[in-house]
């Protein structure tokens, strides 16, 4: 049984901010615990802040290994004078330290396939430089995929996504790869799952 934690849930929220924001919380608990004359409630509150400072640890690791505002800009405007292919080779590169096998995909809505054991994924990336994404490509690179049986799908855009575009993503497992996450895939640091 994989244990999820709730989106909206206070240790959610918290993971994903700035790792100071929970260790600000614990400190308040600890100043709130210095602040009370009685002992046994000093002791209590200030146990109450032990817990942030531990999600404070924990989003501090995972925010070390994410690539800085800076990088990602750097990585944004390097990958403009890029064309759609040398974008999907690094996108490739990333899937090929999971044991993923690449080939050119046959076909207009996608550039790449991958494949590892069951798994198969398309990989489009043509219109990475657009501005706005939209729902037409996304669901162009789902129909192809039902056509080859693919088990999932990555877009790469550098554009903003539309909601109806994320909510669709979310949808058909189709992973938008950002400016964040090809930043991660050029540095050879993207986790795949």
């Amino acid at each position: 049984m994989v244990f999820k934690v709730a989106q909206g849930s206070l240790f959610a929220v918290l993971s994903r901010s700035p790792w100071w924001y929970s260790a600000l919380i614990g400190a308040a608990f600890i100043a709130i615990a210095v602040i009370v004359a009685s002992p046994q409630i000093s002791v209590l509150i200030g146990a109450c802040g032990v817990p942030f400072f531990g999600i404070a640890l924990y989003a501090g690791f995972k925010q070390s290994k994410q690539p800085s505002r800076q990088r990602i800009l750097e990585v944004a405007e390097q990958a403009r004078g890029l064309s759609a292919s040398q974008i999907a080779a690094k996108i490739a590169d990333g899937y090929a330290k999971a044991h993923y096998d690449s080939e050119p995909f046959k076909g207009n809505a996608a550039e790449l396939e991958l494949t590892h054991g069951y798994r198969k994924l398309l990989v489009a990336s043509k219109r990475f430089k657009a501005a706005n994404t939209g729902v037409d490509p996304l669901k162009q690179l789902v129909a192809a995929g039902e056509k080859h049986e693919a088990t999932g799908y990555v877009y790469v855009t550098l554009g903003e996504v539309s909601d109806s575009a994320r909510q669709y993503a979310n949808e058909h497992n189709i992973e938008l790869v950002q400016a964040d996450r090809l930043a991660a895939f050029f540095d050879g640091q993207a986790v795949i799952d």
